[in-house]
């Protein structure tokens, strides 16, 4: 069986939903096909955040930052991997990105007021106005296609709900210290299981979770046709251009063609143990590395391209967009995946290795908290640190996947997850940590403490402090850690996405291994390479070139039909006109 469109596009996430929203916009029929059984892919995951310079809303509240700041930037934070072309084609499309998604669909934005980039003190870094964050979403509005649309981690809920950054999640952590936080949190609750009642699951949609709910409705409201559960295997090509796919559902083969090309946006390898074997460069086997990402990302769109000639791109100072991470033993046995956002910012925390000794200023962004961890343990097999506290702020703010007080955290301990010892000595040892030299770090963590100040930095920048207590003084992010009992949790090393991917011109266009176009094939978001050279600018560093180069993708391709079906036109209407004479 064979059937036609215009443009196929592989994958579900964000960069794929865009490309397919923005081609369907300009008038071209595409298809939609997604290996899982749901729609969404890592962004549905994900915390939600798009990184994008020179957005409207930025504008309209009235901060002043320029594109020329935004590439000065890039270009510190990328150094010697510095992709000029693609920086300012990115540039040039992130804006009108936006405003294209909130004028024509269902996407729509919210400021992200006093949220600065992830290094604001470096030349070219802003204090705010780059990062902005998916407005929520009742996710009733999608109708029976709700269940069709993926679902966050549960380690990132409560109780299912998704934390909405900002507000919602100060008051859930001040739900026991505020009236009015406790009852902001009791509606939220009943609103969640009045959700869970009526519909299966909660609606009240947030973070990234809802920016796939705003796309997913896009592409119902302009009747584009996806398909789940269907395994793109290889890719068409007539005289070495790309015409459609062969794809796989439910154990049939089938050949569908898309005459202007295939868009690959699959979402990287980040569940593809040779490929990271072959490009992370620190051991991966599942007790070494934890990806956040769907597992259905076994890089399926890196694994095509590089068997039709592509060219990978690893040029790159970190393979993968870092983050920390702890595996969880859930009641049912299954293991969960906890990413470390905000704790480890807190006051009173801190992280060593198995030395007992600190790497990092813990308050750092995460990326930039894993590099520090694989540089630290260079040449071990085990990669891993651990996160520790005090009672005090165990109870205060919690601990990775340990929720604060009110909510208990003894089950933590049964299981395994959550270590705790009376002193710092015996948590070492319980730990398998060195116990002198960590008694002496935490000796010397305190005694800066107590005068609101650390050694490696902890809360140096506007960055960091955001994440910490801002009612705790002098410093939001500096606290001793001295009321025992004590904490730990085991960390690894994991990532929301790979960097290294298939390198693409500023067109979105895959290139061969000459580093030539290879007619009608292209690739975006976390298939391609990243555009940052490896560095984390700031929150949504993964989204909004997605999104941004998706839109470009669909529009170049849509042009670019145009042209065709122009020059088509025209060599037909010549050739009328010469046989009419």
């Amino acid at each position: 069986m064979t059937t036609d469109y215009d443009l196929i596009v592989v994958g579900s996430g964000a960069a794929g939903l865009a490309t397919a929203i923005t081609a369907g916009h300009f008038g071209l029929s595409v298809l939609i096909l997604e290996k899982a059984d749901v729609i969404g892919g890592t962004t549905a995951l994900s915390g939600g955040w798009l990184w994008v310079p020179g957005n409207e809303l930025a504008q309209d509240a009235g901060v002043n930052d320029s594109l020329a700041a935004a590439r000065t930037y890039i270009a510190n934070e990328a150094g010697p991997h510095f992709d000029g072309e693609r920086v300012d084609s990115f540039l040039a499309h992130a804006g009108e990105m936006v405003s294209f998604f909130r004028q024509h669909t269902a996407v729509d934005f919210n400021f992200g007021n006093n949220y600065p980039d992830y290094h604001p003190d470096h030349p070219g870094g802003a204090q705010q106005g780059r990062s902005i964050h998916p407005k929520p979403f009742d996710g009733a509005k999608l109708g029976r296609a709700l269940s069709q649309l993926a679902r966050p981690m549960p380690e990132s809920t409560f109780m299912g709900m998704g934390l909405n950054s900002g507000p919602d999640l100060k008051h859930f952590l001040n739900a026991t210290r505020s009236l009015r936080s406790a009852a902001f949190v009791m509606g939220k609750i009943a609103d969640h299981m009045f959700s869970i009642l009526r519909h299966g699951r909660g609606t009240r949609l947030v973070n990234g979770n809802a920016l796939a709910a705003r796309l997913f409705r896009t592409v119902l409201d302009m009747q584009i046709p996806y398909r789940t559960s269907t395994r793109v295997v290889d890719l068409v090509r007539e005289d070495n251009t790309v015409v459609g796919v062969v794809v796989d559902a439910n154990g049939e083969r089938e050949r569908i063609l898309g005459k202007h090309g295939v868009v690959l946006a699959a979402g990287g390898f980040p569940q593809n143990s040779e490929l990271k074997a072959k490009y992370y460069g620190h051991p991966t086997e599942r007790n070494h590395h934890v990806s956040l990402a769907p597992f259905a990302n076994t890089g399926d769109g890196t694994s095509m391209a590089i068997s039709h000639g592509a060219r990978i791109n690893e040029n790159l100072s970190s393979s993968a967009a870092w983050a920390p991470v702890s595996i969880i033993k859930r009641p049912d046995g299954s293991t969960g995946r906890f990413f470390h956002l905000i704790d480890r910012a807190k006051p009173g925390v801190l992280a060593v290795t198995v030395d007992g000794e600190r790497f990092v200023n813990e308050s750092t962004n995460y990326h930039d908290f894993v590099r520090a961890l694989i540089d630290a343990c260079d040449g071990r097999q085990d990669v891993q640190c651990f996160m520790m506290c005090d009672h005090r702020a165990l109870r205060r703010y919690g601990l990775g996947a340990v929720r604060p007080s009110p909510l208990g955290y003894k089950s933590f301990i049964r299981s395994g997850y959550l270590l705790r010892g009376s002193t710092v000595e015996q948590l070492a040892r319980c730990a398998g940590i060195q116990p002198g030299r960590l008694e002496a770090t935490v000796a010397r963590f305190n005694a800066d403490a107590r005068e609101g100040r650390d050694a490696l930095g902890k809360g140096s920048t506007s960055y960091q402090r955001l994440l910490g207590d801002s009612d705790f003084t002098p410093n939001p992010c500096v606290g001793e850690m001295k009321d025992g009992p004590f904490y730990a949790v085991k960390v690894l090393p994991g990532d929301l996405g790979t960097y290294v991917g298939i390198d693409t011109d500023s067109e979105t266009r895959v290139l061969d291994i000459h580093g030539q176009p290879i007619p009608n094939l292209y690739a975006v978001g976390n298939d391609s390479a990243s555009i940052f050279g490896g560095a984390y600018p700031g929150a949504g560093a993964t989204l909004g070139p997605a999104m941004t180069f998706g839109y470009l993708c669909g529009k170049q391709v849509a042009r670019a039909a145009s042209s065709e079906q122009g020059a088509t036109s025209s060599k037909a209407a010549i050739s009328s006109m010469t046989t009419f004479a």
